[in-house]
Order: C-alpha cells, then structure tokens, then sequence
C-alpha cells in the first residue's frame, strides 16, 4: 500500500511534460502559421509603392489624350519654375470610384481616400455637372467618360483638384442590382419619396420614402433618380454615398460568405479597375475591423448652378481638398484648376 503513492508520483512529472511538449508543439505551429502568412501577405500583397512627390503646373489644362497626362506627370519640377512640388502622406492612397450606365457617361464619380496608417477614409463626391476645361472648352466632367473612358475622367479630376489619383474603378449600374440581390437585398433609409419615369432609359422610380429592404432593382433607382431632388445631383450625390456605406456594413458579413462566388462573377462582369489583385488584398486587409460609422468622412464638392453648369465655390473646395488629407502640407490655390464660365 506504501508503493502506490511513489508510482503516482513519478507518473506526475512525465505527464507535465507530455503536456508541455504538446502545448509548445501547438505554439510552434501557430507562430509557423502566422509568421508564414504574414511573410505570404507582405510578399504577394505589400504595401502599394507610388511617388512620394506629385508635380502640378499652375498653367497646365486637363486633357483627355493619356499621353498628355502621362506627360504632365513625369515632367520636370526644373522644367517649369512656376511648377509646384508636393509631397504626398506616407500610406495615404487615392481611388476614382465611377458609375456607369449602359447610354455611356459617369452617372457617379467619387473620389476615395484611404489613410492605411491612420486608419481613416473619406469619400467626396464630384458632381457631374461640374465644369472643367478640358480639350480645348468647357465641359461637364461626366462627359469626359465618352471622350476618353476612365483615364480621361482621372487625368480630368488630377487637374481639377491637384491631387493624384492612384487608381480607378469603373462600375456598370447593373452590378449594384446584382449584388444587392445576391445578398438578399440593403435595409437602408429613402430620404424621400422618389417617382420618376424616363422610358427611353427604360427607368421606372417609384419607391416611398423611409426606411425599408431594397432590392436590387430599386436600389438602383434609389442610386440613379437626380430628379427627385430639389438640388438635384447634389441631393442624389448624398444618397449615393449614403446607400454605398450601407451596402458595405450589410455586405461584409460572415452571413454572406456563401455569396463571395456570385459576387466575385459579378465584379468580373461589371466592374473594371486599373488596381492589381495584390494591391486589392492589401486595402482588404488593411480595412479589416474598421468602424466606418466613426472613419469614414464623406461630403461632395460646393458650388452652384449656373446653366448650364455646376460651377465649384473655390474657397470651400479648396478647404474640402486640404482635409483629405493626401499631402504634408496645405494645397495652395493655384494648384487647383477650378473655372468660371459665367465670369
């Protein structure tokens, strides 16, 4: 009876140590997991590489042709003494987010700023009506889509507000519908009662206000009805990125994981980008626990209307520009390219 507690007790330490071995074991390959895939990330999916400085030509005029802008971009501080040099924010990136519809033009044009180290974003909306110089006259900036597709549209809104932009993304209207329905449709709040026809777009709007389950066809409409609007495209502008936040915070969620395969066809037939995969999963990544009801910003360039125009208020743009937040320091007038038509 005396042996059975000293066979106990010497079972006692090779059972701790078992028990150890296994748990380092675990660590071991834990640490191997997540040292490997933050070695995988960072080589297929690092941190986007763009030029630190950004040149502007107070005189320059935005142009449709790539090559002129290509041009402007690569050009000289030396060339031009009146030429300024700004230095961009470490971690800071531009992306042109545009809506197109079947009969061609931007029907939506945003300007999104991600601030991966502050982790922060801003969305501002660019109306479509806004003038530009651009070849030789005035234009709407939606038109620009037509002449040149979305490089025209960049090198138009680079001009505009003197700012880089990093990369586009061209949506088709019909991918909205599609990934709404896919989900199973967007809760979101109608600012208004919107009724609206216009058969030679074959656009049919008749949806309450308030707040309900849109689906995919109406959630179009809610993205595409200017008319319902008093201000019209600025009313419509507020929606838009309104419905875009909601989409987001519905659609991100373990709930519609088995979704990804449809979604990930629709973006491959809707939408088009200049963005390379891997820079695509560094943003994802970087984006992932951010709370957009406090880091997202969004607002939409101020002006007025004068016919047939939206003409920008350059103090309060000026203003909008320098809180993005995309350079050291603060944008001097003349490095926009806003005009006036009507002076």
């Amino acid at each position: 009876m005396s042996k059975a507690p000293k066979r106990m007790a010497k079972k006692k330490p090779s059972f701790l140590r078992r028990l150890a071995k296994g748990l380092y074991i675990v660590l071991f390959i834990l640490s191997f997991i997540v040292v490997a895939g933050y070695a995988a990330l960072n080589i297929f999916a690092p941190e986007p590489t763009v030029e630190g400085q950004v040149t502007i030509d107070p005189n320059r005029h935005a142009s449709p042709d790539p090559k002129i802008t290509d041009a402007l971009e690569s050009a000289s501080p030396n060339a031009n003494p009146n030429a300024l040099v700004l230095n961009r924010r470490e971690g800071v990136y531009t992306c042109l987010l545009l809506g197109v519809a079947d009969q061609g033009g931007s029907d939506t044009i945003m300007l999104g700023v991600f601030d991966t180290k502050g982790k922060a974003a801003s969305l501002i909306s660019i109306p479509r009506d806004t003038v530009v110089y651009a070849e030789g006259k005035y234009r709407k900036i939606n038109s620009l889509y037509s002449i040149g597709g979305e490089e025209a549209t960049a090198a138009a809104v680079h001009d505009l507000l003197g700012v880089p932009v990093d990369y586009w993304v061209s949506v088709n209207l019909k991918a909205f519908e599609s990934i709404v329905n896919q989900i199973g449709g967007v809760y979101f709040d109608v600012p208004v009662n919107m009724n609206y026809e216009d058969p030679y777009q074959d656009l049919y709007i008749h949806i309450n206000a308030g707040y309900q389950l849109l689906n995919g066809k109406k959630a179009v409409g809610v993205m595409r009805c200017r008319n319902c609007y008093a201000s019209a495209d600025i009313g419509r502008a507020a929606t838009q990125r309104a419905f875009l936040v909601a989409l987001a915070k519905q659609a991100i969620t373990p709930a519609n994981v088995d979704a990804i395969p449809g979604l990930i066809n629709t973006f491959s037939q809707y939408v088009r980008t200049d963005m390379p995969l891997n820079n695509m999963v560094y943003f994802g990544t970087q984006a992932v626990g951010m709370d957009l009801d406090t880091a997202l910003s969004t607002g939409s360039l101020e002006g007025e209307w004068i016919s047939p125009y939206w003409e920008l208020d350059d103090e309060s743009v000026l203003a909008a520009v320098n809180n993005l937040g995309i350079y050291q320091e603060n944008i001097p007038a003349k490095a926009l390219h806003i005009v006036h038509p009507s002076k």
